[in-house]
């Protein structure tokens, strides 16, 4: 009886039948002709390989290319209006900010109490190299360091293209003003050596497409009047006897204007005076402040019988003048009329400004007798009739010493007198003084 095969307690079990290779067979023995198993190897690497850049990119897209679209879509709406409402017009400010504006020609003509014909220019750079086109603007001319609405007038720009060194303006515009305001402004001008012009206003400014609200906030620097320091007056001269209408002093006044405006001011009167001690009024016809220094005639009265009754103190007010060989005379601004109406603004700046003088004794001496001597442009002693044989030989002598007179010489002399002690000496004597007043008197 063969011997079966003892078969594995495990092949008994119920589920064997599920078992795999449970129907294999055996396993060929190994024999001793070296003979091995056959092995079947099914190799699975587990070995990562390598992608490119372009690769991974690529395979990172195709699986994520959804999430980006919507992240895109969410960024783009928070991000263009932040860009459109806050980033542009910010970057827009900053470039106005950081422009230059410079005031090149102003022009306040035909004043009125409540009005003026304004004529402005300024020069506006932009620290970019683009043109940026503006919207008409209005701009509001105010006294910054004034509280509440400090508005004295509105210019009225066209639209335009701002590209490099540009000049924006008006042109003779009827300007209504805030009178208030604008008599500060004035003011300002007048006394002070850089008074600010401050304007501020609002438009739409366009880079391309792109477009902003951008406001014009600016302070210019400028030269203005410095209550006219350097006024002077010059050529003056006595008229004797005086003219018809009372004229009896003529001369010309220098305003320096070293600001870029002008100004017309109108018909100023002035009052003259001798210390406190008024002697006298000053008309300027039609005057106008141009830029630079410009004379204007002017044409006074000097009120004789006041300086003769006053001598003493007209003569100790000019005590520290005459020895130096000049007169010290004060203009204070009576009023100023522009065609038939007073101008305000003008009048009450003027009557808050005194203004000095020093006249040249001398200069005044040799054009008054200028003046005496030469009517008309002739010599008067031409027309006396004066011969050889009619006149002594001392009055043909004198009038032809008078004939060759040579002022200038003259004024020196006198001017040298007038600077000596002697003056001095005189302006402290009572009794000198009387005589002299009797004196001028009978010339008179």
């Amino acid at each position: 009886m063969a011997e079966m095969e003892e078969k594995p307690s495990y092949l008994s079990a119920a589920g064997a039948k599920y078992a795999l290779g449970i129907h294999r067979g055996p396993l060929p023995p190994a024999n001793g002709d070296g003979c091995e198993i056959e092995h079947v190897e099914t190799a699975l690497s587990l070995e990562k390989k390598q992608r490119t850049k372009k690769e991974a990119i690529r395979r990172h897209w195709a699986r994520f290319w959804c999430c980006y679209i919507f992240f895109s879509i969410i960024f783009l709406a928070i991000i263009l209006p932040v860009f459109f409402l806050v980033i542009l017009p910010a970057v827009s400010q900053r470039v106005v900010d950081n422009s230059k504006l410079v005031l090149v020609d102003a022009k306040v003509m035909q004043p009125r109490p409540d009005s003026v014909i304004l004529t402005m220019q300024s020069a506006l750079k932009l620290p970019i190299g683009l043109p940026v086109r503006i919207d008409p603007i209005t701009l509001d001319l105010f006294n910054r360091d004034e509280p509440g609405n400090s508005t004295w007038a509105k210019l009225y720009l066209n639209g335009t293209t701002i590209s490099g060194n540009t000049t924006l303006g008006v042109t003779n515009q009827f300007t209504p003003l805030n009178a208030d305001e604008w008599a500060k402004y004035v003011h300002n001008v007048v006394f002070e050596e850089h008074a600010p012009l401050s304007l501020k206003g609002t438009t739409m400014s366009y880079l391309g497409k792109l477009k902003s609200r951008v406001t014009m906030d600016k302070t210019i620097k400028q030269n203005t009047l410095n209550s006219f320091a350097g006024f002077a007056i010059e050529g003056s001269q006595l008229l004797l006897p005086p003219e018809s209408d009372g004229t009896n002093l003529i001369a010309n006044a220098t305003l320096p204007n070293p600001s870029v405006m002008t100004l017309e001011i109108g018909t100023t009167v002035l009052d003259l005076k001798s210390g406190d001690l008024v002697i006298g009024n000053a008309t300027i016809d039609n005057l106008i402040l141009r830029p630079g220094n410009h004379s204007n005639p002017v044409r006074g009265r000097i009120d004789l019988g006041t300086v003769l009754k006053n001598l003493g103190p007209v003569l100790q007010s000019q005590k520290d003048s005459l020895p130096n060989g000049y007169l010290t005379l004060n203009t204070v601004g009576k009023s100023v009329v522009y065609d038939g109406v007073e101008v305000p603004y003008y009048t009450n700046v003027m009557r808050n400004l005194t203004l000095s003088a020093k006249i040249p004794i001398g200069g005044l001496l040799i054009n008054t007798l200028r003046g005496i001597f030469n009517k008309n442009g002739t010599n008067i002693l031409d027309q006396m009739n004066i011969t050889d044989s009619s006149s002594s030989e001392g009055t043909s002598s004198l009038l032809s010493e008078l004939q060759n007179l040579n002022l200038s010489s003259l004024g020196g002399a006198l001017s040298s007198k007038l600077t000596s002690r002697s003056l001095a000496e005189f302006l402290d004597r009572p009794d000198d003084n009387s005589i002299l007043v009797d004196v001028l008197k009978g010339f008179l």
